[in-house]
C-alpha cells in the first residue's frame, strides 16, 4: 500500500511539471488561425483586410506593438504624461515613484512571462521596476530597439559625439542595471549606427544598423559587414548605402532587411540571408522612385515582413504624381497591401 501511495504521489508530481511545461510552451497556430494586428504612429490599429479594429484610448504617440499568445501590446506615449502601456487597447499605468514629474514617451516594448519591460529613457523598465542605464547623456534609440530572451533583457541603439563619429552601443542587464558595451567598427573614422535588435537563447544577440557607408549586423557584438549588389559614388559623409531596419534568427538562418542604393542613388528594399543580398521586388511595372524593409516577425516556421513601395503614377492629364503602398509578407508572398496610413510596426497574434 505504501509502494501505491507513493507511485501515485510521482504521478501526480509527473502531470504537474508536464503540465507546467506545456503551459511554458508558446502555442504556434497555423496559418488560417492568425490575425495580422497593423499599428499606426496615432495608435489606430488594423487587420489583414485593411479594416481598423481599434483606436487606443488617451494615445498621442505609438511606437511599437508586440503580441504574446492572443493578447497584443503597444509602447507609446500616453496624454496624461503617464508611463504605462496598452493591452489589448486597454492602457495600464505603471505606478512608479517618478510618473507625476515626468513626461513619458517609451520607445520599445518587450514581454518574458508576466514580466513587461518598456524603454522609457533614461529607464529600462520591468514591471513597475526601474533600471537605470549606464552613461546614457548622449544616447537615442527607436522602435524595435529593445529584445528579452528567457528574462534577459538588451537594448541597442546609438551614442552621439558632438560632431565626432558616433558609436553604436549594446546595454545589457548587470547587477541591477544596465551596462553599455560599445559595438566594434571597421575604423575609428566611421560612425556606428543600430536601431534593431533579436535576442535569443538567453545569452544572444543579433544587432542592426550601419558602420560608415555599409549596412551591417553584430552577432553576439562581432561586427558582420554586409555586401551590397549596387555600387553608386561614395558620399562625402558618413550617409548609408545600406542600412538594417530588422534582424530575426529563423531555422538557424540569419534574416535582416533595410535597404540599400542604387547606382542611380535611389534606394531599394534589401534581404540579407546569412549574409547574402537579395532584392525584395513586388512585380510593379509602374517606376519605383523607392523602397524599403522596415520589419521581420519570425512566427512558427514562417517569416512575416513589412515593407514600403513608392512609386510614379500616371494622373488623367499626362503628368505623373507618387504613390506609397505598404505591404505585409509572408515568407515570398505579399498577403496584405496598405494606403494613406502612417504604419509603424505589426504583430501576429
Amino acid at each position: 500500500m505504501k509502494h501505491f501511495f507513493k507511485s501515485c504521489i510521482l504521478t501526480v508530481i509527473a502531470l504537474l511539471l508536464l503540465s507546467s511545461c506545456e503551459k511554458d510552451e508558446p502555442k504556434v497556430k497555423r496559418r488560417g488561425e492568425r490575425q495580422i494586428y497593423v499599428l499606426t504612429s496615432e495608435g489606430h490599429i488594423y487587420d489583414l483586410m485593411g479594416d481598423r479594429i481599434a483606436e487606443l484610448p488617451d494615445c498621442e504617440y505609438a511606437s511599437e506593438i508586440i503580441s504574446d499568445g492572443n493578447d497584443y501590446f503597444v509602447s507609446g506615449k500616453n496624454s496624461k504624461d503617464k508611463v504605462g502601456y496598452w493591452k489589448n487597447g486597454k492602457w495600464n499605468t505603471l505606478h512608479i515613484d517618478f510618473i507625476d514629474n515626468v513626461s513619458h514617451e517609451t520607445q520599445g516594448i518587450a514581454k518574458w512571462d508576466y514580466y513587461i519591460y518598456l524603454f522609457d529613457y533614461p529607464y529600462i523598465l520591468k514591471n513597475s521596476g526601474i533600471f537605470p542605464l549606464d552613461s546614457c547623456e548622449n544616447f537615442n534609440t527607436s522602435g524595435q530597439c529593445i529584445a528579452v530572451s528567457n528574462g534577459k533583457c538588451y537594448l541597442a541603439g546609438m551614442e552621439y559625439h558632438n560632431g565626432l563619429p558616433n558609436d553604436a552601443v549594446l546595454y545589457y542587464e548587470y547587477k541591477g542595471r544596465y551596462a553599455k558595451a560599445i559595438l566594434p567598427k571597421p575604423s575609428k573614422d566611421v560612425s556606428g549606427f543600430a536601431t534593431c535588435i533579436y535576442a535569443y537563447d538567453t545569452d544572444h544577440t543579433i544587432v542592426g544598423g550601419h558602420v560608415g557607408h555599409e549596412p551591417c549586423i553584430w552577432i553576439d557584438t562581432v561586427l558582420q559587414v554586409l555586401p551590397r549588389m549596387f555600387n553608386p559614388p561614395q558620399p562625402t559623409y558618413d550617409i548609408p548605402l545600406g542600412h538594417v531596419n530588422s534582424v530575426v534568427k529563423l531555422n538557424g538562418h540569419i534574416y535582416a532587411v533595410g535597404f540599400e542604393t542604387d547606382d542611380d542613388g535611389h534606394d531599394k528594399a534589401m534581404m540579407w540571408v546569412d549574409g547574402v543580398p537579395q532584392p525584395i521586388v513586388s512585380g510593379r511595372q509602374e517606376k519605383i522612385v523607392f523602397s524599403l524593409a522596415e520589419e521581420l516577425i519570425a512566427y512558427g516556421d514562417d517569416l512575416y515582413m513589412l515593407s514600403f513601395e513608392c512609386y510614379e503614377s500616371k494622373l488623367p492629364n499626362g503628368e505623373t504624381d507618387t504613390k506609397l503602398d505598404i505591404f505585409i509578407w509572408m515568407n515570398d508572398r505579399i498577403i496584405a497591401k496598405y494606403n494613406n496610413i502612417d504604419i509603424v510596426n505589426f504583430t501576429v497574434v
